[in-house]
């Protein structure tokens, strides 16, 4: 009987294995003597070992996703994102491989990593906050005033907060929302409700095998399926599919003349929570320090949203390198990346609801957001 793997030894064992597929061909790695792979079979079966590890560690992650401390909640999305990222730059770096491999380029002379989207030291910088090994946690903002001093001046800073944090949200999520969903714009009804559809299954299935069916082509397909499958983790394959549908209503009345920015400041209420939580501010009769903890709570959660916001980012540009890619090595490629693209404009409209605990997206609950702190602590 095979004794489970602990949580840390899953983590630490994607790493290693990740760390060998990207060192310099037959250099020791120092990871159980193993060195970096010497031949284009020798990588096909370094990715082939990797592979049901990193779906065992996005079902890892995935469980600590109702972890009751909501630090852990937050450190756990931002990991997933940076092992999707980590899983795309795989798929990429296979690419680039399989393709020196038909056209005969000698495998020591194969400098794949430069020619690659990505590099050995942004691989690290992913596995170091796979790892724990740099801080993830909800920034704390660092402040270049004094804390107000009495009631009045708080009321007023609470305010301004409440209204600069509200606004700041709304706008990341409709820029980057804008970028992801530009790669959906140009399709058919027929091709959203397609793209859609893959939200609730994945996509191993629809990217099948390619007409080139090398084993290093059939492992590109499987690390962008791999990455796909992760960024699903953080919403679930229900509620992904479930908001896909809503988006696309949105992307038609966007193409009627509509903006995101509107639709979205629709979905999260943002100026009616401003007037509200405005009012309360004005009325309460709450100690000074209560007022201080919410500005504090409140002028963390812009940072806090940015931080994911950035790995999407990231996601998004590597997705774009996809684009290039010819449809013999991953099949109904441009459906799949679209749909990749909709998923991810999907959670940054998601999470932007949370983080102002929009009433209309109560889903996620990952994060007490603006509502929520001022309401407890005044």
């Amino acid at each position: 009987m095979n004794t489970p793997f602990s949580f840390a030894e899953i983590t630490q064992n994607y790493a290693d294995k990740v760390r060998i597929l990207f060192s310099p061909s037959g250099v020791p790695t120092g990871e159980r003597g193993r060195h970096g792979p010497s031949s284009p079979q020798e990588l096909v079966q370094q990715a082939e070992d990797l592979s049901p590890i990193s779906t065992q560690l996005t079902q890892a992650f995935a469980a600590q996703l109702t972890n009751a401390d909501l630090d852990v909640r937050f450190q756990t999305s931002v990991k997933l994102l940076a092992k999707a990222l980590t899983d795309l730059e795989i798929s990429a770096y296979l690419y680039q491989a399989a393709v020196d491999e038909e056209e005969g380029i000698a495998w020591p002379e194969s400098d794949v990593a430069e020619r690659s989207i990505t590099d050995l030291q942004s691989i690290e910088d992913n596995l170091k906050v796979i790892l724990n090994q740099v801080e993830v946690s909800i920034p704390i903002v660092e402040r270049g005033i004094t804390e107000p001093t009495d009631i009045p001046t708080a009321r007023i800073e609470l305010s301004e907060t409440v209204t600069d944090t509200l606004d700041n949200i709304l706008d990341k999520a409709s820029k980057v929302g804008d970028s992801a969903l530009s790669r959906v714009m140009g399709l058919s009804i027929g091709q959203l409700t397609e793209i859609v559809g893959f939200m609730g299954m994945g996509i191993a299935e629809i990217l099948g095998q390619g007409e080139t069916a090398s084993n290093l082509y059939n492992a590109v397909r499987d690390y962008f399926s791999n990455a796909y499958d992760t960024v699903i983790e953080l919403m679930g394959q229900q509620l992904a599919q479930a908001l896909g549908e809503q988006v696309v209503e949105w992307l038609n009345q966007i193409k009627d003349g509509a903006s995101l920015s509107s639709i979205l400041e629709r979905l999260y209420v943002t100026q009616q929570t401003s007037e509200e939580l405005n009012n309360l501010a004005e009325s309460s009769q709450a100690e000074l320090r209560q007022f201080i903890t919410a500005i504090t709570g409140v002028s963390d959660l812009e940072p806090a949203y940015s931080q994911q916001i950035r790995w999407v980012e990231k996601i998004l540009t590597a997705l774009k390198w996809f684009g290039t890619i010819s449809i013999a090595v991953i099949p109904q490629g441009e459906l799949a990346i679209a749909s990749f693209c909709l998923l991810l404009a999907s959670y940054v409209i998601l999470l932007g609801g949370d983080y102002v605990d929009s009433p209309n997206m109560t889903h996620l609950d990952r994060v007490a957001g603006v509502r929520r702190i001022v309401e407890t602590n005044l």
